[in-house]
């Protein structure tokens, strides 16, 4: 199987899950906003407790009809010692909106619960197309959900293999991230800078001590960012020639051009 069949595969299943109608259950109907109805209703242990909990997405009412892009609020509930649900936190962010993937359309894939951590998937684009999968996990400490791990694709449909790119990126570098304050763009930054380094190389995946690739950049040259890290920015890097390179560059070596 070509390794890029692996993430679309998913995105098809997760597809088929989403086109199965769902019936919104009666305990959880208390929860819908006024003006809301739902879009996904998913229930699992999210929270390590052994009990069914929920995950309840809402869109606006008439949302396929309006060229607006309201929120589409996250609420997320949690079993109580009674049997009742009560809501344990909300995002207004986390759920991309109705148009946010282009071409494509509606970018939202879906919610799955696995091992007490539950996972929100977003696919789109045209001709280019990508793919995020974000995954929280519970903290017992702080009695909130808080982002683990970032999965990213990007292709172009016409040649798959040569324009696949896709990293993983751990918690140690996303930082202490809660679902109340997550929204898809809280790492994104646009800026200029220049190497320090007398050289600094390339990495598919932004993780201190992981193997880097054979592309490197000299002391001197200058490159553009669109998301950065703890320790990582992502880069867009264009030659003499005008051929773009992009990738993770480990920001002590980059200095930023104001």
């Amino acid at each position: 199987m070509y390794k890029w069949l692996q993430p679309v595969v998913f995105l098809l299943i997760t597809n088929t899950l989403l086109a199965q109608p769902k019936i919104l259950p009666e305990e959880a109907k208390a929860f819908v906003l006024p003006g809301y109805e739902m879009l996904d209703y998913v229930i699992g242990d999210i929270n390590n407790d052994k009990k069914p909990d929920a995950l309840l997405v809402l869109k606006q009412t008439g949302e396929d009809s309006i060229d607006t892009d309201p929120c589409r609020p996250l609420l997320v509930l949690t079993r109580q010692v009674n049997g009742t649900l009560v809501k344990a936190a909300q995002s207004d962010s986390a759920i991309l909106c109705r148009h946010c993937g282009g071409v494509f359309g509606d970018p939202y894939e879906g919610i799955s619960i696995q091992k007490n951590v539950f996972t929100i998937s977003f696919y789109g684009g045209s001709s280019w197309r990508w793919a995020y999968r974000y995954t929280f996990s519970f903290n017992p400490l702080k009695s909130n959900w808080f982002l683990i791990r970032q999965f990213e694709l990007s292709y172009h449909n016409i040649d798959i293999d040569a324009t696949q790119e896709q990293a993983t990126i751990e918690k140690e570098e996303l930082g202490d991230i809660s679902i109340g304050s997550f929204n898809a763009n809280f790492n994104f930054n646009k800026s200029n800078w220049k190497v320090t380094a007398a050289k600094t190389y390339f990495y598919n995946n932004p993780k201190i001590d992981s193997k880097p690739r054979k592309g490197y950049l000299i002391k001197g040259d200058e490159v553009s960012s669109y998301i950065q890290y703890k320790n990582f920015v992502k880069v867009y890097f264009s030659n003499k020639e005008k051929r773009p390179t992009t990738g993770f560059i480990l920001k002590k070596d980059l200095v930023k051009i104001e």
